[in-house]
């Protein structure tokens, strides 16, 4: 009798229709705007919006929605990333931009579904190696950090198309950049970037655009640059009004 009710129970919050949508399928399913509203239809909760909720945490009500694909935490006043976020087994969307992050959890190296994670506006200083998990990423953005500079773990990120750092403290680029062969599109705006790692050559022919505005470069750094990588479009500022 026990096994039967935990059989029951298992069914009742992961249903067997639990499954992964492409984009496509996600991007027409509702986008529920409230707990209220989800806890209603638990099961049909593939889409959560809690942006400006003046939230301090996540709340736990969110990881036992079992179908749960898309989550917006942005802009509250959230501190911590729990552990338990990895307990999401289809996330493919994350947006905890602008809340009060000062660290990610190893943990999240379990979000192996992810395809786009926006953690810009943040208070983030360290990449950690367990973002090479995260292996379907398409897009990431950590503008707007504390980041130093980044793990050598990123060049496991083999379909990162667009990769946002603008606004942080980088000095330097790990020789892994260059294992990101679906890279197009580059955001290093205000960093303290002056130069690439030669391994960089290698995404000649798939990086398309590089933001290195609001950077102090000099003409020599920027040639060696431009050098590397010929059939990239560069924006540098000019002059030296940089800051």
């Amino acid at each position: 009798m026990a096994l039967l009710l935990t059989g029951l129970l298992l069914l009742l919050f992961f249903p067997a229709s639990a499954q992964l949508l492409d984009s496509s399928q996600l991007l027409q399913q509702k986008f529920f705007l409230s707990l209220e509203e989800a806890r209603v239809q638990p099961e049909a909760v593939y889409r959560l919006n809690l942006e400006k909720q003046k939230l301090t945490e996540i709340p736990d009500e969110v990881f036992q929605f079992p179908n749960l694909q898309e989550l917006n935490l942005s802009r509250n006043k959230i501190t911590t990333i729990p552990a338990a976020l990895s307990s999401i087994p289809f996330l493919q969307v994350l947006d905890l931009s602008g809340n009060m992050i000062d660290s990610m959890p190893p943990s999240m190296g379990a979000l192996v579904h992810l395809r786009r994670l926006n953690l810009s506006g943040n208070k983030i200083g360290t990449l950690i190696p367990e973002i090479g998990q995260m292996k379907e990423l398409r897009v990431l953005n950590l503008g707007d950090n504390n980041l130093h500079q980044l793990n050598s773990a990123i060049g496991n990120l083999s379909h990162l198309r667009n990769l946002i750092l603008q606004k942080n403290r980088i000095d330097s680029l790990p020789a892994e950049m260059g294992k990101l062969k679906s890279l197009y599109y580059l955001d290093l705006w205000g960093n303290n970037i002056s130069k690439f790692p030669p391994e960089m050559a290698e995404l000649k022919h798939t990086l398309k655009v590089i933001d290195m505005r609001v950077i102090a470069l000099n003409p020599e750094d920027q040639d060696e640059i431009l050098m590397l990588l010929p059939e990239t479009d560069i924006y540098f500022s000019t002059g030296c009004n940089c800051h």
